[in-house]
């Protein structure tokens, strides 16, 4: 007859075995801090479109500067979020193997992509109006998709990108800073708080 406290244990054992494989594949150190970091430039960015240079699809003398600010927020955004995935993975003991980043980045790239084709085509054909679609649908397909290698609220907050490209598809043309304002900016804040929170920072 078998010891129920020795069954209890061996439980507990394959239980911590599969947590410590299901760990293994995935990238923990998402650096909720710095998503709400990312979400405050591109906030900063939303505003300066709104207030001095108008938005990226609008005529006037600022366009450029207006697509060239969105561009500021992308590389601060990068750099600080790239920064502290590096930091937390020292902090937690957890580094990012090279398997595991390469699986990330065929995971990332694709749809990445696709959006900055899709960029420039809207560009060169003068169809700046599709910008938040664009950029809000296939920067929300890349998280949902790079957050099969990462922790669950990433998946969901890739879902969201998605549901905000789908409200921009069907909006008015003068409600795409704001779709762009609300994905980038408070779904970047409420998701890497909610990170920052219960995955230790």
């Amino acid at each position: 007859m078998v010891d129920p406290s020795s069954a209890q244990y061996a439980r507990e054992n394959l239980l911590y075995i599969r947590k410590t494989l299901e760990a293994a594949g995935q990238i923990t150190a998402v650096p909720g801090k710095c998503l709400v970091g990312a979400g405050i430039f591109a906030i900063a960015g939303a505003v300066l479109n709104g207030f001095v240079t108008g938005a990226p699809w609008d005529a006037g003398p600022h366009q450029q500067l207006a697509l060239a600010a969105w561009g500021i927020v992308l590389g601060l955004s990068l750099a600080i979020v790239s920064c502290g995935i590096y930091r937390k993975s020292l902090q937690t003991c957890a580094p990012i193997q090279l398997p595991l980043l390469r699986k990330l980045l065929w995971s990332l790239c694709p749809a990445l992509f696709v959006g900055g084709l899709l960029t420039a085509l809207a560009a060169q054909s003068g169809s700046l109006g599709w910008l938040p679609v664009i950029w809000l649908g296939c920067y929300g397909a890349a998280v949902t998709n790079g957050g099969q290698v990462s922790v669950a609220p990433v998946r969901y907050m890739g879902l969201c990108f998605l549901l905000a490209a789908a409200g921009a598809a069907v909006s008015p043309r003068e409600a795409g800073l704001a779709w762009i304002a609300l994905g980038f900016g408070w779904l970047h804040i409420l998701f890497g708080a909610f990170i920052a929170r219960r995955h230790n920072g």
